[in-house]
């Protein structure tokens, strides 16, 4: 169900060094649905590699992505604060980049909450997503959606049947491309002389900033810096012309990408490129240091939830997101020391978590259950958490943050 990989995906240099291996790990949104399932599950390995000559740093283990991504548990629409970002986002492409009547197309469109914003304001929308169940939700709310795989030949049979496409987003899934190359030929296949296209995804600049390390999972196959993604686009006649950090799911990069010479290039390229240097992202001991960095703080975390639970405190986790599984499954976290994990999506609830089997529950659960302390492992939505828990700090609960080092709030 895996192959394991020799080349580089950007510049298929075998130039490649690892720096971080996590062991065998479930898939991130593997959810059980009970105990039985325990001698099935699957492990995979989970080790980062980085490449001496395009600098990009990559899982080189590549699970199936049948298996990943057909059937899929998350759901745009159910995470919070993303409603608003998906309005700003798509106001801010309509203002800058369209004119009345335009294509616009997104790649892994999920439930076509971003492409409905689009649609309501009169542009034709085509989403593409192979998860079924998903891509239902879309097209029940009135997001026409293709159910496959975005690749070079359907991108070929797109633009006959619905012509180029002036902007082409790509939210939080090219880092989980495999074949990079297909997807550039695609996109050359089917946007406009003049179209724009649009990708988010985690910033890789964040791990080495605050240690979050915990999006380094099987469906994130590339950790993405504006400097490779340089090179990989000059493969292909394109440029970055402008970037953006947004704080959304953590620190998003959004990279604007259009054909060589059709767009101003911002300041901001370079700023960013001027940064990544700083930070020394081309050199190899930096990398080094942060696995060191890495182990340092699974060594303080662990130590703290066992100094806690030693003190007859009881522990829960908030949110069971897939990095968070990560986090449980490196660090050993399971339910002898967190009695459940809180999830508000409906998807996730009612099941244990992968590999570690912590049982998931809503609000109502939790709220009638409150622990001591809630391990965040939803840190990226920090800020709306500790806003909506205000009554649970007041009572005298606490919050571990496990990233930028780790801190208790409360």
């Amino acid at each position: 169900m895996y192959k394991h990989s020799t080349h580089c995906r950007i510049c298929n240099s075998e130039n490649l060094s690892k720096f971080l291996d996590f062991g065998n790990q479930p898939l991130a949104n593997s959810f059980l649905k009970n105990k039985e399932e325990f001698v099935s599950e699957k492990f995979y390995p989970l080790a980062v590699y980085f490449c001496h000559d395009c600098n990009l740093a990559q899982l080189l283990d590549v699970v199936d992505k049948e298996e990943m991504f057909s059937h899929y548990i998350y759901f745009s629409s159910g995470m919070p604060k993303l409603s608003n970002h998906f309005k700003d986002y798509a106001e801010d492409v309509i203002k800058r980049f369209l004119g009345p009547g335009e294509l616009v197309v997104e790649i892994a469109s999920n439930d076509g909450i971003l492409l409905k914003f689009f649609k309501d304001s009169g542009y034709k929308i085509l989403g593409i997503d192979p998860a079924v169940n998903v891509a239902k939700v879309a097209q029940d709310m009135g997001v026409n959606t293709v159910v496959d795989f975005f690749r070079e030949d359907l991108s070929l049979e797109i633009a006959k049947k619905h012509g180029t496409a002036k902007v082409i987003l790509a939210n939080n899934v090219v880092a989980h491309i495999d074949d990079l190359h297909d997807l550039a030929k695609g996109i050359n296949n089917l946007l406009a002389d003049d179209g724009v296209f649009i990708l988010e995804a985690p910033y890789f600049v964040d791990m080495f900033e605050n240690t979050t390390y915990d999006t380094i999972y099987h469906e994130h196959l590339s950790y993405l810096a504006v400097r490779p993604l340089q090179k990989f686009f000059e493969l292909f006649g394109m440029e970055i012309f402008d970037v953006e950090i947004h704080e959304v799911q953590g620190r998003s990069l959004r990279v604007f990408v259009g054909r060589n010479g059709k767009h101003d290039i911002s300041e901001s390229v370079q700023k960013f490129v001027n940064k990544e240097l700083d930070l020394g992202l081309d050199s190899w001991s930096v990398y080094t240091a942060l696995a060191e960095k890495i182990s340092q703080q699974k060594q303080d975390l662990t130590r703290l939830l066992q100094d806690l639970k030693n003190s007859d405190k009881k522990i829960a986790a908030y949110g069971a997101p897939a990095k968070g599984n990560t986090m449980l499954n490196y660090c050993g976290i399971g339910p002898d020391v967190l009695d459940y994990a809180l999830e508000d999506l409906p998807a996730k609830q009612g099941l244990l978590t992968p590999g570690m089997h912590v049982p998931t529950f809503d609000s109502a659960y939790a709220h009638a259950h409150l622990p001591d302390y809630f391990l965040m492992l939803a840190w990226n939505y920090q800020k709306p958490i500790l806003e909506k828990e205000q009554q649970y700090i007041k009572d005298g609960g606490k919050f571990i943050i496990p990233v930028e080092g780790i801190k208790i709030v409360g």
